[in-house]
């Protein structure tokens, strides 16, 4: 028998746990409305309890302006990491107290061995664990003190003793805390703060954005006068996105909410957990009842076809559903309006490359996607290609030698060049020339004033014009050329973080044009000594950790200098904010989360990416490799779930994963077998 609950909808669940001070969540997929429900839900409170405080918390601040232009004025829409620090930038002399946990090191501890892991693969996932705890802290150590160590306990050694050697570790990292827990508490508490990137710095003792998460979360394990102050100040906290945020940070606020002060809700779905950073999955909260659980099986956004592929994807049980949305004309659509295509095609390759496996294998295979990504084309009219690899994308989308600085640099290049190029304001500058391009000119006459430019008369007008087609259409203008035009007419005001950006790396530059053994050791790497092991010979090292000492100096100078030259070019910058901006015909797969979009292709291939194994989908191993099979399933749903009308999803196969990729996918047909040529 359905429950009085059961007979409600999802709206109609929410309103009832908001009346009843109830923490829930809303959990439903891609194009469910739950931002639309959010919307309401945010209407409701300032009809019923018009004197209710409501902050609603997202992740960017283009989900902000999203929210914003869906409710209107009279809501605090906030990032989450603007609201945290408007919690805590008064409390710099509680911080001064719990700071020194952002800094310091963890213990080695041996792990519990699960009962379905063997012996042996428990010794080695232990060792494994040995190394990275040993390589933070040479790491740690050479930064601090510059400092070296010797080189990491072989397993053979390690596994004879490993109580002896964790022990060892142990009582040099308690020192070395030790040494910065000092360091930290000579520091002034007034100098202490958020600093707004994406690094703590020891130095300075201030936090970056994951550093406040966590700062956060200490301080309000430690003091209930921050408890209290979330409770007295707010009546209902609404989550948007909430499997993207920080698990400490939403269980902390959850823990605060009762039935008489404080309401949470939470706005958003599992499956679509693909950052590995946030919450994810809160299955465990809605059973035991600490927040209720409301479903929306809704789809107002895929076809029956599209539904009928992703619906297997999903992890939770949820099974969308179409439902019919009224359209700009008043109607409300037909089924007829709701069917399209979704195809799954494989090819089968001889062997499938690795990292390391030569160019020419490597190009055979890519010739092989190349093909069926071809194929593919002429199936669905005008799709957007949703690929995982940056790399490819950048070639893709003419912002290939920007890419290159940030590929040489970084490992996790993707969230660097973004957050990099918004120190220097190149993405503001890049918005201005957006703007004025979409003709949406109140946002872009609103951010000029802010720069100094001043729009009184039609002269200033043609001025702007001026401005913005020099920007666009100078093919030559460098980045930095770019951004000194523009505050020299006052598109832009110059940022302290702009300021100080450029002044750490002259300041950088400086100290390493003063250091012979750092020029010693560039001349011998730019001969190809660029290992440890081939450079030894040449100049005085005391251990690997040295080494890669400077070769971060290194990578970083030639990072410096170019993306300070005049050969980046701002039309590259351009070209990559078009692409953040899904402007593009290729996309990366991996932020893919946003509105729907007409027909696409989904590449199933990980291009050597180790976080993910699409062939876990349809061939799973154990619990070893669960988190990486969700992980892997979860980011194809969120691609293909993009489609409104029609997918093409397709994958490179071997002939021994036919089978199993069939049972996943029992509709997917061959395109090609290239295993039968010679």
């Amino acid at each position: 028998m359905a429950t009085e609950a059961n007979k409600l909808t999802p709206l109609e669940q929410c309103k009832q746990h908001i009346l009843s001070k109830n923490n829930f969540v809303l959990q439903g997929g891609a194009g469910s409305g739950k931002t639309e429900t959010l919307k309401e839900l945010l209407l409701f409170i300032k009809q019923t309890t018009p004197n209710a405080r409501v902050v609603c918390i997202t992740h960017t601040n283009v989900a902000v302006d999203e929210i914003e232009s869906r409710v209107g004025e009279g809501f605090v829409i906030s990032t989450i990491h603007s609201f945290l620090n408007n919690l805590i930038k008064d409390y710099k002399k509680n911080m001064k107290y719990i700071i020194t946990n952002i800094f310091t090191l963890k213990e080695m501890n041996r792990m519990e061995k699960p009962e379905d892991l063997s012996d042996t693969e428990y010794k080695k996932l232990e060792h494994e664990l040995y190394k990275k705890i040993y390589k933070k802290y040479a790491t740690k150590l050479y930064d601090i003190k510059e400092e070296s160590v010797h080189k990491v306990t072989g397993k053979r050694d390690y596994d004879k003793n490993p109580e002896k050697y964790n022990e060892e570790i142990n009582v040099r990292i308690r020192n070395l805390n030790a040494e910065i827990e000092t360091h930290v508490n000579e520091c002034e508490y007034t100098n202490i703060k958020y600093n707004e990137t994406v690094f703590n710095s020891y130095k300075d003792v201030t936090f970056g954005h994951n550093g406040l998460l966590e700062v956060f979360h200490l301080l309000f394990e430690k003091y209930p006068i921050l408890r209290k102050m979330i409770k007295d100040n707010y009546d209902f906290i609404f989550i948007d996105e909430y499997q993207d945020s920080n698990s400490d940070v939403v269980n902390d606020l959850i823990s605060i909410a009762d039935k008489t002060k404080l309401t949470i809700a939470l706005f958003g779905d599992s499956m679509q957990a693909i950052y590995g950073d946030g919450i994810g999955d809160i299955t465990s909260l809605i059973n035991d009842k600490t927040i209720m659980g409301v479903e929306k099986p809704d789809n107002y956004r895929c076809s029956y076809e599209v539904l009928k592929l992703v619906n297997p994807l999903r992890l939770d049980g949820i099974v969308q559903e179409v439902a019919f949305k009224r359209l700009t004309d008043g109607k409300i659509e037909t089924e007829e309006d709701r069917h399209g295509e979704a195809i799954v095609l494989y090819s089968i390759c001889k062997t499938k490359p690795t990292a390391f496996s030569s160019v020419e294998d490597k190009q055979e295979y890519q010739t092989c996607i190349n093909e069926l990504l071809e194929h593919s084309k002429t199936i669905v009219e005008s799709p957007k290609i949703l690929m995982l690899t940056n790399k490819s994308i950048s070639q893709k989308n003419n912002f290939e030698h920007l890419y290159k600085i940030f590929d040489d640099r970084f490992i996790d290049v993707s969230d660097r060049i973004e957050n990099y190029l918004k120190l220097l304001q190149v993405l503001d500058l890049c918005e201005l020339c957006y703007l004025y391009k979409k003709t949406n000119y109140n946002p872009l006459i609103k951010k000029i004033q802010n720069g100094g430019f001043v729009i009184k008369k039609g002269e200033d007008k043609k001025k702007l014009k001026d401005h913005i087609k020099h920007l666009q259409e100078f093919g030559d203008l460098s980045i930095f050329q770019a951004l000194e035009y523009a505050k020299t007419h006052k598109l832009l005001k110059e940022s302290e973080t702009f300021k100080r950006t450029v002044a750490r790396n002259k300041e950088f530059l400086k100290d390493l044009d003063a250091n012979e053994q750092y020029q010693l050791f560039k001349k011998l790497y730019n001969e190809g000594k660029n290992t440890f092991a081939r450079i030894i010979d040449y100049m005085e090292l005391k251990s690997e950790e040295e080494f890669d000492n400077l070769e971060y100096q290194y990578k970083k100078e030639r990072f410096v200098n170019a993306i300070f030259s005049s050969n980046i070019k701002f039309s590259q910058a351009i070209h990559y904010y078009d692409y953040l901006n899904e402007e593009t015909n290729y996309i990366t797969m991996h932020k893919t989360k946003g509105s729907s979009i007409p027909s696409i292709i989904v590449v199933m291939e990980e291009f050597f990416w180790n976080e993910y194994d699409f062939s876990l989908i349809y061939s799973p191993q154990g619990v070893q490799k669960a988190k990486k099979q969700a992980n892997s399933q979860k980011l194809i749903y969120v691609a293909c779930s993009r489609a409104r009308n029609s997918v093409v999803c397709f994958k490179i196969l071997k002939e021994e994963e036919i089978n199993d990729f069939k049972k996943a996918f029992p509709n997917a047909t061959c395109f090609k077998d290239y295993s039968k040529e010679i």
